[in-house]
């Protein structure tokens, strides 16, 4: 049910570029402002892309948050430009046709929907769907807050309070594009080397988004008369999202939707293949009865549907062949060496316990904005391993790493900033992670033992 009904949303989104094309075609002597921007190709691109991405996601994941909004964004996109021409083809043309006022604040309403809800929610909920962490929420409330200003604006009409209301949704919709992008470098940050590819290019195409978005507030604040070309200027970093959501499937596999993606392509080639073969048998076979009987016979469509029923076998595996050495990244190869690459070097981080113990201290000090922090290794030792910032001996929080019934050493953390308490999630957050760190302590002094007996017992030899 959801994959139908995302499909017929991109079915819906592809049918407004003639209706669009067809409604400002009619005949009027004024100039249409929106004349320019629909007759460009990426006025449609982006809406297409948003749309086809959106199905591609929801076709995979029915519930996944991210490509609803897509999915919602490329229809309501179409819907507004459609809008757009009927009530402008309205204002221009008295008479020509009914609710024209009507028509220009469903544009504006569907407007707010199809460009900002994607370059706002979209990212901050890619590519999971879900936000980063709990601390998140209040950039969705301020997301949803400027998406309501601004539709509230757009129902006022062309009033003072909605000329405030608007540039407040609008200032606040630029935050919130912001914050996502910041969102998206905090999981690149904190991914796997498969995450942050995945990751890297949407945060690219966000920032695009966010610089043009500020750029487009400011053209509009001092030379309004730009407006129009800074908009054409948007359209194309709006397009820059869907984009790079589509390398992201396509190239680095996110979502499982490759695989979706490659089966369609080998049964659509396959189905019209058939089909072709089976117009053709079966007009060429009507022939041939017709010439040596003198009468069409039924003969010729179960002789080609036999036939059809013998080459499908082989005719798909060489289809599946062909498309896997097409579809498929030719560099594959250097994809995986260089994600290879990437866990390797993830993994010398933590072969080093020392380097480990330095990585715990400092990103726990930096996530629990601690400006000091110091690690003892061991159970009796008092003398730090490492520190940072300014020990003063000032302890609010310690967490003793164990790795079982062995205790590995302690860290110890100074005031927050700001006067904050440790709560009982970051506490046991923290515990979490020491006891994994105190794990891979444990291991490695094991290595050193193993390492160490297999030296003497190789020199008794």
């Amino acid at each position: 049910m959801a994959r139908s009904v995302a499909w017929g949303g991109v079915v819906l989104t592809a049918a407004c570029i003639p209706l669009a094309g067809l409604i400002i075609s009619q005949p009027h002597r004024l100039p249409l402002s929106i004349e320019d921007e629909l007759r460009s190709p990426f006025a449609w691109v982006g809406v297409l892309a948003f749309s086809i991405v959106g199905a591609l996601i929801v076709s995979r994941h029915p519930r996944h948050l991210v490509g609803w909004i897509f999915c919602v964004s490329g229809l309501s996109a179409g819907i507004s430009a459609v809008a757009a021409a009927y009530s402008e083809i309205g204002l221009a043309v008295p008479g020509l046709v009914q609710g024209a006022a009507v028509a220009d604040a469903v544009s504006s309403l569907a407007f707010i929907v199809g460009f900002l809800a994607p370059t706002t929610l979209g990212l901050l909920l890619f590519p999971g769907g879900r936000l980063p962490s709990a601390r998140w929420r209040p950039i969705v409330y301020l997301a949803v807050a400027s998406l309501a200003l601004q539709f509230i604006a757009a129902l006022l009409g062309q009033t003072g309070l909605a000329h405030a209301l608007n540039a407040a949704g609008i200032v606040g919709s630029v935050a919130t594009t912001v914050a996502a992008v910041s969102s998206l470098v905090g999981r690149f940050r904190g991914g796997s080397p498969e995450t942050r590819q995945q990751v890297k290019w949407v945060a690219v195409a966000g920032a695009v988004v966010a610089v043009d978005l500020a750029f487009e507030v400011a053209v509009f604040w001092i030379r309004p008369a730009f407006f129009v070309d800074a908009f054409l200027v948007f359209n194309v970093a709006y397009t820059a999202v869907p984009i790079a959501v589509g390398v992201a499937i396509l190239r680095y596999r996110l979502y499982d939707i490759d695989l979706l993606i490659n089966r369609a392509i080998v049964y659509v080639s396959l189905s019209a293949l058939l089909a072709g073969v089976y117009a053709a048998l079966v007009t060429l076979l009507q022939k041939v009865f017709l010439a040596v009987t003198g009468q069409r016979s039924d003969a010729a469509i179960v002789v080609t549907v036999f036939l059809l029923a013998t080459i499908f076998t082989p005719a798909r595996n060489s289809l599946q062949s062909f498309v896997d050495k097409r579809f498929k990244d030719s560099r594959d190869l250097e994809r995986l060496m260089q994600a290879l690459e990437s866990e390797v070097q993830s993994v010398i981080g933590v072969l080093s316990p020392h380097r480990l113990a330095s990585r715990l201290l400092d990103d726990a000090a930096e996530g629990a904005r601690s400006p000091a922090a110091l690690f003892l290794r061991g159970t009796n030792s008092d003398q730090p391993t490492f520190t940072h910032g300014d020990w003063d001996g000032s302890t609010v929080l310690v967490v003793r790493l164990h790795a079982g019934d062995r205790e590995m050493g302690k860290l110890a953390l100074g005031p927050r900033l700001g006067g904050a308490t440790f709560s009982a999630r970051d506490t046991a957050r923290l515990q979490k992670t020491a006891d994994l760190v105190a794990t891979a302590f444990a291991m490695s002094a094991e290595q050193e033992i193993n390492g160490v007996g297999s030296a003497h017992a190789d020199s008794a030899r």
